[in-house]
């Protein structure tokens, strides 16, 4: 999301998988770098020249198989761009290999036209491999196979929940969303998110409990509901009315009461609804239903309403958390799918992950349909425990975590501060189950990360090695969210890098890696922006009656105009980084490269409801620049087929493999404990990498600089970079 923050600081919401911009204050820039300035080779009239300009162009056209062939053919021999190419080429003709196998197999393994009758691990491994990159005539049978399947599930899920099947249609809509990265259709997975999402008030939290518990912990009073309500009314980018609002949230509490009560109780639930129903319309009418406003006297017939559907005069009545909850959930599910409200636990882990240091094991969650994974972060407990990523949970202090929703495991492995809890886990290259007794400590995040760390500060915090290749003066670094903090290291980690080049030197070119970066905080991406750009609009922002926020460009803070640049995206770069990758391909020269990225457009307000809980709120909506002088809304819900950040040069990852190589990029050691460096977290080089992205990026920024290092003789070491041998 795109955030505005309002009496908090924010980072990265992993456990509620939320995309996040914000705007708020700011802190030191850091220190000082060097202005770049253009090396006349770059506009020699010289073959060297001519084909590096031509290449690089090449890719910025998005031309791929033409950009490989360039880099395959350069003027002079140059044995780094070689073998970095040279490795890309093959690893990605047997990526691609690897993948028509599969669908091959996941085909074969079914009929197309009954392609629902398979596991939902296969679907969503077919519909990954899609969204990854497919030859024609494959891609095409996959699209089949997905589409068909698609409906086939919208018929189940539209059709069960028209028989109150309300778990059913929950399952099917899951279904679509889990494949809905290989559709054709943009907003189907929107959709699906949405439809879901209306229908989890009407699935009570464990359905063998009893009506009042049917939230569990998350027990938001009618207060707390009438404030989130009152936050969305007042700044929703769309404008809804009260009576809107209202209306959707009462509809939500009547269709809730087939799942939350007895047969035997229903009809005096529905009377005692329908009874608050029309005396809170009674109490209204007159009123005028504008935009933005909620007038006194609706709120008090709002909540004298909600309170009679939960009083003691009613002979099943609901407890008045749930009353609350279903009539709050109901007017967000009538917004978008990105305004929301947290309360109780996830209010709790909003407050923990809105902080860049926090306390608890530091590890993310994620739930598939093969289970739930952990990937600890970086010198946390839990890498000093041993937990690598991709360990499979199973259970937390004993209890099962199979069929709990993530909020529910978050809840588990959360406690006190220096308490222990115990994880159960498997591991591919592990027989049996083991456990883990992991202590919950202080966290810090790494926002900024290097190529690959050199050493251990006296607190255990990394030591990055900045440049990739030293002697052509590219620098590597990875912001992994837009935190508060960002601007002031990314100067850091500039300026070391320049330093480390020798007083003669400054990095030459930069890859900027933004892959699974879900956004943070607004300024701090227009300053990044800043750094590159000395002119033109920064940040756009259409907000409620079509008003536009701005932010331009200064020429006094830019230092890094015309550096050379590839931006690495993938399809979890959301937000804030989607601002800075897209502006940067549009109009500040940069190649990006990897995949599509999220298509999170929307900018929201964070208001934190006395404490008790929090208030997303959609305000408005984002635009990038187009490249043709005008602006664009990247947004799923708004771009149509156009959203997300389009790479220049499209390279695919699968979740598994994408995985696997953020391990690599983000793992850095404490030396302590179990997070030390060993066999498993031997940093990776240019020779030993699997990180295609990355090897494509060094031949093409390398390609870039040829001109400025043609008259060096080079011999590549056995890490696969390339040193001068000498001068001529």
């Amino acid at each position: 999301m795109l955030l505005r923050l309002r009496n908090l600081q924010f980072a990265q919401l992993v456990t509620l998988s939320i995309f996040l911009l914000i705007s708020t204050g700011c802190i030191g820039s850091g220190p000082e770098i060097d202005r770049y300035r253009t090396p006349a080779s770059f506009v020699a009239d010289d073959a060297v020249s001519k084909w590096s300009l031509s290449t690089w162009h090449t890719a910025q056209a998005g031309e791929l198989d033409a950009t490989i062939d360039a880099l395959l053919e350069p003027p002079i021999e140059d044995p780094a761009i070689a073998s970095a190419i040279d490795r890309f080429v093959i690893l990605e003709k047997a990526a691609v290999a690897r993948r028509v196998l599969e669908v091959e197999r996941l085909l074969l393994e079914t009929d197309p036209e009954k392609f629902d009758a398979i596991t939902a691990d296969q679907r969503s491994l077919l519909a990954d491999l899609r969204a990854t990159g497919l030859p024609p005539e494959t891609d095409q049978r996959a699209a089949d196979a997905i589409e068909s399947a698609i409906d086939a599930w919208i018929k189940t899920a539209e059709a069960a929940e028209a028989a109150s099947r309300f778990d059913e249609a929950n399952d099917a809509w899951s279904a679509v969303g889990s494949i809905a990265i290989g559709s054709d259709r943009p907003l189907i997975l929107v959709e699906a998110r949405r439809r879901q999402r209306r229908l989890s008030s009407l699935q009570p939290r464990g359905r063998s409990s009893a009506p009042k518990d049917a939230f569990g912990t998350e027990r938001p009073t009618i207060e707390d509901a009438l404030r989130a309500f009152s936050a969305i009314l007042k700044f929703h980018v769309d404008s809804p009315t009260w009576k809107q609002l209202c209306d959707a949230g009462f509809d939500q509490i009547a269709e809730a009461i087939p799942v939350l009560m007895e047969a035997s109780d229903r009809a005096e639930g529905e009377e005692a609804i329908a009874h608050a129903q029309s005396s809170f319309e009674r109490a209204t009418a007159g009123i005028e239903a504008r935009p933005g406003n909620l007038p006194s006297r609706v709120r008090r017939a709002v909540k004298s309403s909600l309170e009679a559907m939960g009083s003691a005069s009613v002979r099943t009545p609901l407890e008045p958390s749930v009353v609350a909850r279903l009539f709050l959930d109901g007017a967000i599910a009538a917004t978008d799918l990105r305004t929301n409200a947290y309360f109780g636990p996830q209010a709790d882990q909003v407050r923990r992950q809105l902080e860049a240091t926090f306390f608890g094991i530091g590890t993310e969650l994620r739930q598939t349909p093969e289970g739930v994974f952990l990937r600890p972060i970086s010198g946390s407990p839990a890498a000093r425990a041993g937990v690598r990523g991709g360990d499979r949970l199973l259970a937390v202090d004993g209890k099962d975590v199979k069929g709990r929703s993530l909020d529910s495991i978050v809840g588990l492995v959360s406690g006190p501060t220096n308490t222990a809890v115990r994880l159960t886990l498997s591991r591919e290259d592990v027989d049996e189950p083991f456990e883990l007794d992991v202590t919950r400590e202080e966290v810090e995040r790494e926002a900024v990360l290097g190529w690959r760390q050199k050493g251990v500060e006296a607190d255990g915090r990394p030591i990055w090695d900045w440049l990739i290749d030293a002697d052509a003066g590219i620098a590597f670094i990875s912001i992994r969210e837009f935190r508060e903090d960002v601007i002031h290291r990314f100067r850091s980690a500039f300026r070391e890098a320049s330093d480390t080049l020798g007083p003669d030197r400054s990095v030459a070119g930069l890859i900027l890696d933004l892959r699974d970066d879900p956004g943070g905080l607004r300024w701090v991406a227009e300053d990044l922006l800043d750094l590159f750009l000395s002119r033109g609009t920064i940040f756009s922002a259409e907000g409620r009656r079509a008003k536009i926020e701005s932010q331009s460009a200064s020429s006094f803070r830019t230092r890094l105009e015309g550096l050379p640049v590839v931006v690495l995206v993938n399809r979890s770069s959301a937000s804030a980084s989607e601002i800075v990758a897209g502006t940067l391909q549009a109009v500040g020269g940069a190649v990006v490269v990897g995949e599509r990225t999220h298509g999170k457009g929307s900018v929201q307000t964070v208001r934190t409801l006395f404490n008790n809980g929090y208030a997303f709120v959609t305000e408005s909506w984002f635009t990038v620049p187009d490249g043709d002088g005008g602006r664009r809304l990247i947004d799923r819900y708004r771009a149509g087929k156009d959203w997300g950040i389009e790479p220049d040069l499209p390279v695919g990852e699968t979740m598994g493999e994408t995985m696997k190589l953020m391990s690599e990029r983000g793992r850095w050691h404490s030396g302590r404990g179990l997070d030390v460096r060993g066999a498993q977290n031997t940093s990776p080089t240019l020779a030993t990498t699997t990180d295609r992205e990355l090897l494509l990026a060094v031949a093409l920024l390398r390609a870039r600089l040829l001109p400025t290092y043609e008259s060096i003789e080079w011999q590549v070491d056995s890490e696969g970079t390339a040193q001068a041998a000498e001068v001529q």
